[in-house]
């Protein structure tokens, strides 16, 4: 296949897997919102008032008439959501093949890339990294990136790999001591799969990715501290951000400043 024939097969790639990955994020519900809240009580004698039995039909009818209108507006909206989510991550794919080119480490670049997509939605709509869908990611791309070691004939890459996973926990672990209600720990497992891609791709795109991870988050956490008032910020997509900047450019300027030395 063609150079252009690899970023084009990224692209429809991308678009057709974004709808999907957009229905994955959104069947992702924190604990308190799959039935009553923590702490609710599930006896009858807790239960509010009844409302008067005249005031039923009225009801009944207001509801009925509601609801379609309820759901097509929803259905609408995550039609445009997932139908964003498709760019997205046609873009995101499309940009690792014109930056790698036809490598066999392009294919661990996509499906990281769907992953990261994944859990930043989750994160920013529920404030949740799921673990399942961080170690689902890790063992694909991790295979992802073994069988391109493979393939190049050369397995300091792994080695580094293992060094930027275990860097990500202990850099995100321990801030996570310190504050725990600064950052959950799914956050902690994320930067696990972050540093070992990044890891894989040269120490110097661990650092630049890290480093542009929490210049995004501090950005972006600035503008929605002013904006909403909000304490809890996701981090998720800022990592997922500065992952695939230092997957895509972070070999690039640390050579380049390295030059400058």
């Amino acid at each position: 296949m063609t150079a252009w024939g690899v970023v084009a097969a990224c692209g429809i790639g991308g678009g057709v897997a974004g709808p999907f990955l957009d229905v994955l994020a959104r069947r992702v519900r924190r604990p308190d919102a799959q039935g009553l809240a923590p702490g609710a009580s599930t006896s009858r004698a807790a239960a509010p008032p009844a409302a008067p039995a005249t005031s039923a039909p009225a009801t009944a009818s207001l509801a009925t008439s509601v609801a379609p209108a309820v759901a097509r507006a929803s259905r609408r909206a995550a039609v445009g959501e997932g139908g964003g989510v498709a760019v997205l991550t046609a873009v995101l794919c499309v940009l690792g093949a014109l930056r790698l080119g036809a490598v066999p480490q392009l294919a661990a670049y996509c499906l990281l890339t769907g992953a990261l997509v994944v859990v930043s939605l989750t994160d920013l709509r529920t404030g949740l990294v799921p673990r399942r869908i961080v170690y689902a990611a890790g063992a694909t791309v991790g295979v992802a990136l073994l069988c391109a070691s493979a393939a190049d004939g050369t397995w300091r890459p792994m080695l580094d790999a293992l060094v930027g996973a275990a860097a990500g926990l202990a850099l995100l672990g321990g801030i996570w001591l310190a504050s725990p209600k600064a950052m959950g720990f799914g956050d902690v497992r994320l930067a696990g799969l972050c540093g070992g891609a990044l890891g894989w791709f040269g120490l110097s795109a661990l650092y630049v990715g890290f480093m542009a991870a929490f210049v995004a988050g501090a950005i972006v956490g600035l503008v929605m501290l002013v904006a909403r008032g909000r304490h809890r910020l996701p981090f998720a997509p800022a990592l997922a951000l500065g992952t695939l900047f230092g997957v895509l450019w972070g070999t690039w300027l640390g050579n380049l400043w390295l030059q400058r030395w």
